[in-house]
């Protein structure tokens, strides 16, 4: 619902990792999926279905900066030794916060981008799963 005809814009987003505020941060996605199958018997219609695995995953793109400061707080400066950790999407205009809680991530994938001449800026893209579920409140 937005407040006085404003909706969220990036201005009202807080992410924080490990409990760490980013700052520099450029965008992050994330989503979730669960396996649905179809059961036949007579006919061509489902008769019912079944529910598989869940799976959760995303990406956070940080500018390389950022991305320093997190391998900084890394065990051995790796971020893919950190012990598995809660990524914290704030969604705040003032009159009500609703914050997406991803539980127990891991990152899984580094792209590093941006490393040309004329550049502007320099970032690091962590690919990352969810093994707890995503919480909203």
């Amino acid at each position: 619902m937005p407040i006085n005809g404003r909706y969220y814009d990036w201005e009202h987003i807080s992410i924080q990792v490990k409990g760490v505020p980013l700052a520099d941060v450029l965008s992050i996605d994330y989503e979730d999926s669960e396996k649905v199958s179809a059961i036949f018997g007579k006919g061509r219609t489902p008769r019912g279905y079944t529910k598989g695995n869940w799976e959760g995953s995303g990406k956070l793109t940080l500018l390389r900066e950022e991305y320093d400061r997190l391998r900084a707080a890394a065990p051995e400066g790796n971020v893919f030794k950190l012990e598995p950790f809660d990524i914290v999407v704030s969604y705040d205009k003032g009159t009500a916060t609703v914050t997406d809680t991803l539980k127990d991530c891991l990152f899984t994938k580094r792209s590093f981008g941006g490393v040309e001449q004329d550049t502007e800026k320099v970032t690091v893209e962590l690919e990352f799963t969810v093994l707890g579920g995503v919480e909203h409140s």
